[in-house]
């Protein structure tokens, strides 16, 4: 099984109503299920590099290329989560490592959340899965289902042995 790469997006630049939440949920995937996060500075205090647009935008798709899982909180307005979001969507169509996508926003903020995002159901896209959270625990949970397989369940004691 070839090994879990997340690549975590969240707005930056925009709403950043939910930062505390964003690096909650990045330090609950690196240090708790210890799978790699290819962008923590995402969650910051000031996230914002002084590399030019162009460096950036080659970094983030490079890093999207290389990421098997990508999850986002979409709470909070983004150009730059919704794109990260719809390159990882679709690179499978372009011959790289398809992704599966997990988008995530507070309950209470849904309407902020873009429509274009939440209206993304899996029997249309089925890579991608939209959940609202309530609490950081129930984000957590969510994360957990995503990334973590369930464990095998063996029927009848001996089979397969």
């Amino acid at each position: 099984m070839p090994k879990k790469i997340v690549y975590f997006a969240g707005a930056m630049r925009g709403d950043r109503v939910v930062a505390d939440n964003m690096k909650a949920m990045v330090i609950f995937i690196r240090d708790e299920l210890k799978y790699p996060v290819l962008t923590e500075h995402v969650v910051k205090d000031q996230p914002i590099e002084s590399l030019p647009a162009e460096e950036i935008e080659k970094r983030d798709i490079n890093w999207l290329d290389t990421a098997t899982h990508v999850i986002a909180e979409i709470s909070g307005a983004s150009t730059g989560t919704g794109r990260e979001i719809e390159y990882a969507r679709t690179k499978g169509q372009l011959g790289k490592t398809p992704a599966y996508i997990l988008c995530l926003y507070r309950a209470d903020l849904k309407e902020k959340a873009s429509p274009m995002i939440r209206g993304m159901d899996q029997k249309r896209y089925p890579n991608v899965t939209i959940a609202g959270y309530d609490t950081m625990d129930m984000a957590k949970k969510l994360i957990k289902k995503f990334l973590v397989p369930p464990p095998l369940k063996i029927r009848g004691g001996r089979e397969g042995l």
